[in-house]
């Protein structure tokens, strides 16, 4: 295990990029940054992949960056933990590291092949890609989630909400944005709408249900935001969030 420590007294810019293991991410109220790398296995190639590893901070970006793993097959993975002022930004990049944020972040960008994704609380847009792991996301100002097999599920969105997913199911506990756009193949999908919107519905499923507990005066008039839901097999519910949520 070796840590680096920096000052810093505003939020910062992280960059990691790890090919596999686990990235955790805490955002706290704090004037320094500490970055600590752990391999998965000690000893031998492990540490050596451990020393090969860059971390630093210049001008406001905070870089944590492993070497390829080429040939080093598990040695090559690492357990990394960022704790970082709240506010912050944060990119990862990876191949098959699970990926979690807790505290609050500005903007998350993550893209990983197998690995989940979640997060607590994005002020501005959270854009995560991956190919078969699962994504949670508490809050987010706006919302972008491309995967292929796993499942999206989202407390609560304020802006726009961009979903597509092959095979897993979809929950947005709270949309409020202009326009929420979900595509899946066989997952079901599930939108609740903060109270007092009105919205437009453009719904479409091959072989599964389509359910609105919407009454038809909240779908008459002016529309302040737009829903669409496509899915091949998968049902579709829309409903009202249980109550506008606090701000």
């Amino acid at each position: 295990m070796t840590s680096w420590e920096f000052p810093t007294s505003d939020p910062i810019d992280l960059q990691v990029r790890i090919a596999a293991g686990r990235i955790k991410v805490t955002a706290v109220s704090t004037q320094t940054a500490t970055v600590t790398l752990t391999p998965h296995k000690l000893g031998g190639r492990g540490e050596k992949f451990l020393a090969a590893s860059r971390v630093e901070l210049d001008q406001g970006t905070l870089s944590v960056i492993a070497p390829d793993r080429h040939r080093l097959g598990r040695d090559g993975s690492l357990e990394a933990a960022v704790e970082l002022p709240e506010g912050s930004s944060c990119r990862v990049d990876t191949a098959s590291a699970d990926v979690s944020c807790t505290g609050e972040l500005s903007t998350l960008d993550v893209h990983t092949a197998s690995g989940d994704v979640s997060a607590e609380r994005v002020t501005g847009l959270a854009r995560i890609a991956t190919a078969s792991g699962d994504v949670e996301v508490g809050e987010a100002a706006e919302l972008t989630v491309e995967t292929a097999s796993g499942d999206v599920s989202a407390a609560r969105v304020d802006g726009q909400i961009s979903v597509r997913t092959a095979s897993g199911d979809v929950q947005i506990g709270e949309a409020s944005g202009g326009r929420a756009d979900i595509k899946a193949t066989s997952g079901d999908i599930s939108v609740a709408v903060t109270p007092g919107i009105a919205i437009y519905l453009d719904i479409s499923t091959l072989s599964g249900t389509v359910s609105s507990e919407l009454e038809t005066s909240d779908e008459s008039g002016g529309t302040d935001m737009t829903v669409t839901c496509r899915t091949i097999s998968g049902d579709v519910l829309i409903s009202r969030a249980a109550q506008p949520a606090a701000r």
